[in-house]
């Protein structure tokens, strides 16, 4: 199929982001490498650091996908309404499964922090 050439501006509106969309998210991902101290210690440590770019990117990256969406306004009055609707004895078995996670959320964070080191101290060919 030819396009007429009325319709490649038209196309080229379509594809070509206006100035004020969200950066992509390689974008933010390179800003965030950027970043990076030159002596890194951990990711919760160094966070603070790249703190915005990385909230820009993890936004980015939310709304990307559907499966990635979270919604961190909601979640605290949702865990609470959970938490406060169960028996006791669920309810210290539901804190327990909240921590668990929290933990493996934090080692993820950890380890994807360590391959980015990784991948900025190998040279690229």
């Amino acid at each position: 199929m030819r396009l007429s050439t009325p319709c490649l501006p038209i196309i080229a509106r379509m594809l070509t982001p206006p100035s004020d969309a969200t950066p992509p998210i390689a974008a933010l991902a390179s800003a965030c490498v950027h970043q990076l101290p030159t002596s890194p210690t951990s990711f919760a440590a160094d966070r603070a650091l790249f703190h915005s770019t990385f909230e820009a990117l993890l936004t980015a990256v939310a709304a990307s996908d559907a499966r990635l969406a979270f919604d961190r306004d909601g979640r605290p009055q949702a865990v609470s309404a959970v938490r406060h609707a169960l028996p006791a004895m669920e309810a210290e078995l539901f804190e327990a499964i909240l921590e668990d996670l929290a933990c493996e959320l934090a080692a993820t964070q950890e380890a994807l922090y360590r391959v980015a080191l990784a991948m900025r101290a190998t040279p690229q060919s």
